[in-house]
C-alpha cells in the first residue's frame, strides 16, 4: 500500500510535540528544571502546528477542511479537535509563564496539555482501526502510535534540558522519562509487529529498524543520561534522532502492511 507521507509526518511530528509537553507537566509537578519548560512548550507548540499543516496537505481540497470538521464522526474531526485543544493549552501555558502566574495554575494547565497530548497520540492511531484493513484492526496500532510518540517526545525534552544546562537532578529525571518512552515504544511496537505480521513479512526489515531506532536507542540513551549527566547533550541528540526516525518508520510500516480485505479475493480497489 502506498505510504501517505503527509499523514505519517502529521502524527509523528505532532505526536513528538505533544509528548514533549508531558516532560513539561512532570517537571511542573516536580519543580526541578529552571529554564527548559518555556523552550520545550514553544517547541511543542511549533511541532503541533507544523504537524497540523502537514495533515491538511493530504486533502485533495484543503479548502474544504471546515466542511469535514463540521461532521463530528470521522477520525479527522477528533484529531483536529485534540490538536486544536492542545495548541490552545500550550498558548495559555506560555502566557502564564510570561506573566509569572502562580505555580498551581501553571501546573493545572501543563497537566491538562499533557493529558490532551497523550490522548491525541493514541487517537491518531485509533482512527485507522477498521475491519476493511485487518492488519490495522488491532488495539496494538494506536498504542504503537502512542509509544513511539512518547519515545521521541520525551527524548526531545531530554535534549532541550541538556541544551539549557539544567541541574543533574533534572537531567536524571528527564533521562528516566526517556527510558520510559523507549520501553513504551518497544512494548507497543512488538505488540503491533506480531499482531499485524509486520515483524515477519516483507516489511520486517523496516519494522525492526523502527523498533531499534525508535525504542532501543532512546531507552539506552536515557539510561546512560541517568548515570552520566555530563554527556546528556550528546545522548539527547542521539535519543531524539533515533526516536523521531523510528516513529516515522513505524508509521511507514503501518502503510506497508495495510492490505485491504478485498485484495485477498483479487478485487482491485
Amino acid at each position: 500500500m502506498e505510504i501517505q507521507w503527509s499523514l505519517v509526518l502529521f502524527t509523528a511530528v505532532a505526536g513528538c510535540g505533544t509528548w514533549a509537553s508531558v516532560g513539561v507537566a512532570v517537571d511542573e509537578l516536580r519543580g526541578l528544571t529552571e529554564r527548559t519548560n518555556r523552550l520545550a512548550s514553544a517547541v511543542a507548540l511549533v511541532l503541533a502546528v507544523v504537524g497540523g499543516i502537514a495533515s491538511v496537505t493530504h486533502l485533495s481540497h484543503p479548502d474544504r477542511i471546515m466542511a469535514v470538521l463540521g461532521h463530528p464522526t470521522p477520525g479527522i474531526f477528533l484529531e483536529a479537535l485534540l490538536i486544536g485543544l492542545f495548541i490552545l493549552a500550550e498558548v495559555v501555558y506560555l502566557i502564564l509563564l510570561a506573566r509569572g502566574v502562580s505555580a498551581g495554575v501553571r501546573k493545572a494547565v501543563a497537566v491538562a496539555a499533557a493529558v490532551i497530548g497523550v490522548v491525541f497520540s493514541f487517537a491518531s492511531g485509533y482512527s485507522y482501526m477498521m475491519e476493511a484493513r485487518p492488519t490495522w484492526n488491532t488495539i496494538a496500532l494506536p498504542f504503537g502510535y502512542l509509544g513511539f510518540a512518547a519515545a521521541s517526545g520525551l527524548a526531545l525534552y531530554l535534549l532541550l534540558a541538556a541544551l539549557k544546562k539544567e541541574r543533574d537532578e533534572a537531567l536524571k529525571l528527564a533521562g528516566i522519562e526517556t527510558v520510559v518512552g523507549g520501553v513504551l515504544a518497544i512494548a507497543s511496537g512488538l505488540a503491533f509487529g506480531f499482531a499485524s505480521g509486520a515483524a515477519m513479512g516483507d516489511s520486517a526489515a523496516v519494522f525492526w529498524v523502527s523498533l531499534a531506532c525508535g525504542g532501543v536507542v532512546p531507552a539506552v540513551c536515557g539510561w546512560l543520561a541517568c548515570s552520566k549527566p555530563a554527556s546528556t547533550l550528546a545522548l539527547g541528540v542521539v535519543a531524539f534522532a533515533g526516536g523521531i526516525a523510528g516513529s516515522v518508520a513505524f508509521r511507514a510500516v503501518m502503510w506497508m502492511v495495510g492490505t485491504a480485505v478485498a485484495n485477498y479475493f483479487g478485487i482491485a480497489l
